[in-house]
């Protein structure tokens, strides 16, 4: 293999943010599992969820550069508000693990989830019109540095919107089977565009790492799947908490698979540049 098709094979991260990400997301997953089985370190279990994020953040953080360059200003801080605004939701049970269940508290999170949501969409738009100033103005004669088609990125930044919108409907009326069915069709659309752009994903981070991610979503998704049926229920959304947390150690183990992916194909490139 030449040194330039190795070199398109490294994901452009460093491996160890890679691996701050994959903590990140341990921490969540930890979190949200303890919560939903393992109420009686509920304050512990909020903060791990609370400390995700912002490992998330920071590692996005240390690589300000590829991203900008790649995706733009825009996309850059949108995205980072989102996950930011999705640590932050958890400060209050922090404070306070009683309030998991209450009216208010509900009420807020699912605001704060869905403003983290919307975040996210809009920052795929940004990334979409950053595409498009690419095609119009080439910036080298090389390839696009955006890969995902306009379909890919509208299909993803379109379910999250709807995800996003959904869960603040979710949260400031009484719910109804049909909005939990309309946020599992939402991710599910998340998860198609995941999936359609699957083969340039696998050269990038390997494709154990993608198999790992699509389950992560799957299984993201199970929770809403069964808020949707009427003989649910599950005040506390401890459930959901729970199953949201094998989805986080999935993707956990996503962004270690592709650290070490990272790792193996630098490796390779470095010994064919010698």
């Amino acid at each position: 293999m030449s040194r330039r098709n190795l070199e398109t094979e490294v994901v452009p991260v460093r491996s160890a943010s890679l691996w701050l990400v994959a903590t990140g997301f341990l921490a969540l997953g930890i979190g949200a599992i303890g919560v939903g089985w393992f109420p009686t370190y509920d304050r512990l279990n909020f903060a791990l969820q609370a400390l995700g994020p912002a490992l998330i953040a920071v590692a996005l953080l240390i690589e300000w550069r590829t991203n900008v360059e790649r995706r733009g200003w825009a996309s850059f801080i949108l995205f980072l508000i989102a996950i930011l605004t999705f640590g932050a939701l958890w400060i209050p049970y922090v404070v306070d693990p009683a309030r998991l269940g209450t009216e208010s508290a509900t009420q807020l999170g699912f605001l704060m989830s869905g403003i983290a949501a919307m975040s996210a969409s809009l920052g795929t738009f940004a990334v979409m019109a950053r595409k498009e100033s690419q095609l119009i103005q080439p910036i080298n004669s090389g390839e696009p540095l955006i890969k995902a088609t306009f379909i890919q990125l509208l299909l993803f930044g379109g379910g999250m919107l709807i995800y996003g919108v959904d869960l603040i409907w979710v949260g400031e009326e009484d719910a109804n089977y049909a909005q939990f069915s309309l946020l599992a069709l939402a991710l599910l659309i998340v998860m198609f565009a995941v999936f359609s752009f699957r083969a340039y994903l696998s050269v990038q981070i390997g494709t154990p790492a993608v198999v790992v991610t699509i389950l992560a979503i799957a299984s993201y998704i199970s929770g809403f799947v069964l808020h949707s049926f009427p003989s649910f229920m599950n005040e506390e959304w401890r459930l959901l908490t729970g199953l949201q947390g094998i989805a986080y150690v999935l993707g956990a183990v996503a962004c270690a698979l592709a650290a070490i992916h990272k790792a193996h194909a630098s490796r390779a490139y470095f010994h064919l540049a010698r």
